[in-house]
Formats: structure tokens, sequence, C-alpha cells
């Protein structure tokens, strides 16, 4: 049998591990005996989508995602509806798509069940006709990406703590009309949640139900409440019950429309942006071909 080409792309600032680092792991981890490899780093941001295109017009066989969320993102745009394969290495700070799927947060794990993958197809989405895998947000969650991505310390999880203490201090949740395939739903929300998968990363886990390949999108409402309620909640996070708190509800659709009456925050995969209007989501079924671990593949 004819090996499959691996084209590596390596965000080289993303994470704590160094890109030699992963590079090592590669030459000592990987099946030779199964797969050719190129290993490429990227310079700025953007690039790993041109670097995943180039790899599709070649026809490589699988391209893998070294870095975070904000990483796999890019990566996996290009690949939507072709036969080119996503596989993920995990190597950022929260890697919430990653842990999503099982491959966890160990590079050299990720390694050996990317050798016994199995190939899915699953569902992708967009925002305003920008691609997305992982999930949206609106609100606090918004806030805080933007913080820290634009605050001068690494990231990592000590530092989102902190930025998320001091910012619930003084949040505000904002006015949200929210349209979905079969209802609409207004109010004062901390947090809509637009998911595809369960996770922001470092196991908090958003939308417990959400399922790769149901063709649906988890909407999760996370209602305005006084500050000691809402850290009282906060814990769910962690042991999938979110859902169980009374604050919160979580809705299915195809598409969701969002708006309020200024401009504000939402994250796309952890990537914090600015919308004036409306923000339209939609979920593009069975649209990417991907490597999930061989025993997580009922659980995606």
């Amino acid at each position: 049998m004819a090996k499959k080409h691996i084209q590596f792309i390596v965000n080289p600032v993303s994470g704590y591990n160094n890109h030699e680092d992963i590079l090592s792991l590669v030459k000592d981890n990987l099946d030779h005996d199964a797969f050719s490899y190129d290993y490429t780093l990227t310079e700025r941001k953007g690039h790993a989508t041109q670097l995943a295109k180039t790899a599709v017009n070649n026809k490589v066989d699988i391209v893998v995602a070294c870095g975070g969320d904000g990483t796999v993102n890019e990566v996996a745009a290009p690949l939507v509806h072709t036969d080119t394969r996503l596989a993920i290495l995990p190597n950022g700070s929260g890697n919430g798509f990653a842990m999503h799927i099982g491959m966890g947060r160990n590079s050299k794990r990720a390694i050996h069940r990317i050798n016994e993958a199995v190939e899915m197809t699953i569902d992708s989405c967009t925002v305003n006709d920008e691609f997305f895998l992982n999930l949206a947000g609106i609100g606090f969650d918004a806030l805080i990406a933007y913080k820290t991505e634009h605050g001068d310390t690494k990231r990592g999880l000590q530092m989102y703590v902190s930025t998320i203490t001091k910012e619930m201090m003084k949040f505000k949740a904002e006015h949200f009309d929210v349209r979905m395939d079969e209802e609409s739903v207004t109010g004062h929300f901390t947090v809509v949640a637009v998911a595809n998968a369960a996770m922001y990363g470092y196991n908090f886990n958003i939308a417990p139900f959400a399922k790769l390949r149901d063709g649906l999108l988890d909407v999760v409402f996370i209602k305005e409440a006084p500050l000691l309620r809402t850290i009282g909640a906060s814990w769910r996070l962690l042991n999938k019950s979110i859902d169980k708190s009374p604050l919160v509800q979580v809705k299915k659709s195809k598409e969701v429309r969002l708006s309020l009456n200024k401009p504000y925050y939402y994250h796309v995969d952890g990537e914090s942006k600015r919308f004036q209007d409306e923000l339209h989501f939609k979920v593009i079924p069975k649209s990417l071909k991907i490597l999930l671990p061989k025993d997580k593949v009922e659980v995606v």
C-alpha cells in the first residue's frame, strides 16, 4: 500500500513547546511505514491558511495543524469540501477542539493517535461567511478573548483566570435579539455561545451535547444574573453540567441570526473580533474530512 503524505503546518509561537521539540516528536513517533511527511512553519497570521490551500492544490492526503484552536481554524478552512483530511497535533494554550475530539493535550500521544486514526466527515460552520470549526461566542467570553489577545502576557490558564476575575467585577450584560430556525429569544445575556463542538479549552465545557455530525449548532444562552450567582454556576463548565443551571438555556438550530444595537465583541475559535449590525451563523453539514482517534468516533 502506498504511503499517505502528511503536511505538518506548525505555528512556532503557539503553546509551550518549541518547533524543534515537535519535529523531534514527529521523527521519533510517526509511523514512517505508513506516512511520508513535510514540515512547514507559519510566519504570520493567516499563513497557515495559505499553506493549507497549497497542500490541497498539491493533493496532499493529510494536513496536520500544529498549534491551538486559532491554528486549527486557519488550517481547516481551505480543506472544506476537499479530499484532504485534517488532523491535529495540539500545541496551543487551551486546545479546545483537540480536547473535544479526543486528541488531548499531549503531542507525543497525539502522534500515535494519528498513526491509528479513523477518517470521518464532520460539520463545519460560518459566521457572516467566515469559517469556524469549534465555537463562536458573544458576550463575556468574547471580551475575555479580546483582553487576552491584546494583553502583554503570554496566554495560559493562569492568565485567563486572572483576566476573568478582573473583568467579571465590571462586566454588564447586553440585550441580544437571537433568531433561530424555529424560535426567537431576546434578553440580557452574559454569554451567547454558538457551538459546533463542546469546549473552550482547559476542559471548560460550554456545550455538553454538541455533536460534530448532527447538522446542527448548539446555541447556549447564559442569562444575566448577580455576580455571585454567576460565579456559583461556573463550576458546571468543568463537569459538563452547565445545561443543568437555571441560568442556562440550550437550543439547536441550523442557522442563527444575532443582533444588538451597537458595535460589540465576538470571538471565532478564540480569536477576538468586532461586529456592527448582525451575526449570521450557519452550519455546513458533513463538509470536512478529519482524522479522529479510533476510540472516540462515537463520542463526537
